[in-house]
């Protein structure tokens, strides 16, 4: 899981021998070790002096069905006449750190390294020779020679899907003829739902835990609550998941150098952890890449905090339904108000951007709160409530406020908060579950005269030299004049920060601006390009509005028009 360089997709398979381990928890944390990520890798030993991690995962098998091993300055020596690495400390440290209850397992794959399966008959073999090399056969050259590693991880970042669940198949059979250990399936494939590599295989094999990888992607960590996607993962494990019962642990960065992009500091991750345990059961726990960084920056001891604070045990996964956002955007249906006087616009100097006037009154069809809900201030159950751009979550009896992401607003789904696009409605709403809005818009007249179905998204993959999905969402309407919120999110890899797209624009809209680079219009055609030197270089997502007027009916462009180019 050498995650800053590519796709990362991947599933484990493991035992654990000790009753330190219990599945059943949402306060379990898993860390990768062996490719000395943050250049002060220690002796594997040292990690499992302390309570902090409770899986171990050695990386990397970078070679197979044909064996080769890269744990880099933890094992160096090699076998006698053979390429094949002999790593007799690591092998002290593994039953040292078994012993303290943790559970040692070694992965497969990772960012560079020549393997996969041709066949399913591949697959079933090699689960043969992982058993007698790493387990309790009785291979001639074993790599940590008497000890029994507690499991098998599959970090498989390229090639295909074939022989994976053979191989889980037939491990499976042989963990079944020991009756010592209790073992475990985990996959660990990256947020975008499904997995680009193992999906196939998640979705027929048995797992009891799945690491998402919630970095290096537009649905990471860094892009919570908008784009966080726990929920679909969630989804999974009820519907489709052979086991219902199967844990999602959240996966994240150990530090900001560990991945391109989804590093969240220990108090932001505690806020996400801690929303997610509130909502699903499908919860397990915490994975990072890797210990190394994880401990070096000091995050690995703020997840032991939080999980020590927080997690319980006991609990089956396949949770609630209950959702904390909304990644995808949805139309109002908006109703007329009757007004008095006219609505007027102001300017918010801080983001440029027109905005309209509210009335404070309250709705007088339903009860309502005399107060926003406020950080700090009472609340009841697990209530959730939405000021403006920020949304609110009880916990403990009182509420918690956080930021949507820029450009979205926090709106009620039934009583859940969801932070998403206007879509033409109003902008500071204030409410909580179980009521209705405290503010109501004055313009509702113009919203209700738009055509519902040109306000609805549909999200297209483009042409373009970069696999992405490119989605169009309304933002604000005013007096003829619009901003049209453009998503670029790329699919599988990053793309540089030297972009461009182009778009066939509606009748009758014309194009004044644009928040992020250059516009340009050509008859109907228009064309955003980035500024080089404010962009990084690379991108898992461009998010940014054109601004301008329409006449008539205001409709949105026809994503399945774009020309996205990265070079």
């Amino acid at each position: 899981m050498k995650v800053a360089t590519g796709i990362f997709a991947g599933l484990a398979v493991f035992a654990v021998g000790s009753a330190a381990f219990d599945v059943s928890c949402n306060s379990n944390y898993a860390s990768y070790y062996g490719q000395n990520s943050a250049r002060n890798q220690q002796a594997l030993g040292e990690y499992c002096k302390d309570a902090t991690e409770d899986v171990i995962v050695l990386a990397f098998m970078n070679g197979f069905p044909n064996l080769l091993l890269n744990f880099a300055n933890a094992c160096e020596t090699t076998f006698d006449g053979s390429t094949l690495l002999h790593c007799p400390s690591m092998a002290e440290d593994i039953k040292y750190c078994q012993s303290q209850g943790k559970a040692v397992i070694i992965s497969m794959g990772g960012a560079s390294g020549s393997y996969g399966f041709s066949s399913d008959a591949d697959g079933t073999s090699f689960a043969n020779t992982v058993w007698d090399m790493f387990f309790k056969g009785s291979a001639t050259q074993r790599p940590f020679d008497d000890a029994v590693l507690d499991g098998i991880d599959l970090d498989i970042e390229g090639g295909s899907g074939s022989g994976y669940s053979a191989f889980i198949n037939q491990l499976r059979s042989h963990y079944a003829t020991d009756t010592s250990k209790k073992y475990y399936i985990t996959g660990a494939p990256q947020c975008p739902f499904p997995d680009a590599y193992l999906g196939s295989t998640l979705n027929s094999a048995w797992f009891d835990m799945v690491y998402v990888q919630f970095y290096n992607n537009y649905c990471g960590l860094n892009a919570y609550p908008t784009w966080f996607n726990y929920g679909d993962w969630d989804n999974w494990a009820k519907t489709t998941s052979v086991n219902k019962n199967v844990k999602i642990f959240i996966g994240a960065p150990g530090s900001a150098a560990a991945a391109s992009s989804g590093y969240v500091d220990g108090s932001t991750l505690s806020t996400i952890y801690n929303a997610v345990r509130a909502n699903y059961t499908s919860l397990g726990g915490i994975m990072t890449w890797d210990v190394s960084q994880a401990r070096t920056s000091g995050l690995a001891s703020s997840i032991r905090s939080m999980l020590n604070a927080g997690g319980t045990c006991g609990s089956n996964g396949g949770g609630s339904t209950t959702s904390i956002t909304s990644a995808t955007s949805t139309t109002s249906t908006a109703t007329t108000n009757t007004v008095s006087t006219p609505a007027t616009t102001s300017t918010d100097s801080a983001t440029s951007s027109s905005h309209t006037a509210y009335s404070t009154e309250p709705s007088s069809t339903a009860a309502t709160p005399t107060n926003c809900p406020v950080s700090g201030q009472p609340c009841t159950g697990s209530q959730q409530g939405c000021d403006g751009q920020r949304f609110a979550l009880c916990n403990g009896g009182v509420w918690y406020l956080q930021n949507c992401a820029p450009g979205t607003y926090c709106y009620m789904s039934g009583s859940s908060a969801t932070c998403d696009w206007a879509n033409g409605r109003a902008t500071d709403t204030c409410s909580v579950s179980g009521s209705s809005s405290l503010k109501k818009r004055l313009d509702m007249n113009e919203v209700a005269s738009i055509t519902k179905p040109q306000l609805r998204p549909r999200p297209a993959h483009p042409k373009s030299t970069v696999p992405t999905r490119v989605e169009f969402v309304a933002g604000s309407l005013s007096n003829g004049t619009y901003s049209t919120v453009v998503k670029v999110q790329a699919d599988k890899q990053a793309f540089t920060g030297n972009w461009a797209i182009s778009f066939n624009l509606p009748s009758g809209q014309t194009v004044d601006s644009t928040s992020r680079g250059s516009v340009n219009v050509s008859k109907s055609i228009v064309t955003v390009r980035s500024d080089i030197t404010k962009e990084k270089s690379k991108n898992m997502a461009a998010i940014f509005k054109i601004s301008g007027s329409y006449a008539n009916d205001y409709a949105l462009p026809d994503a399945s028009s774009a020309v996205f180019v990265s070079v």
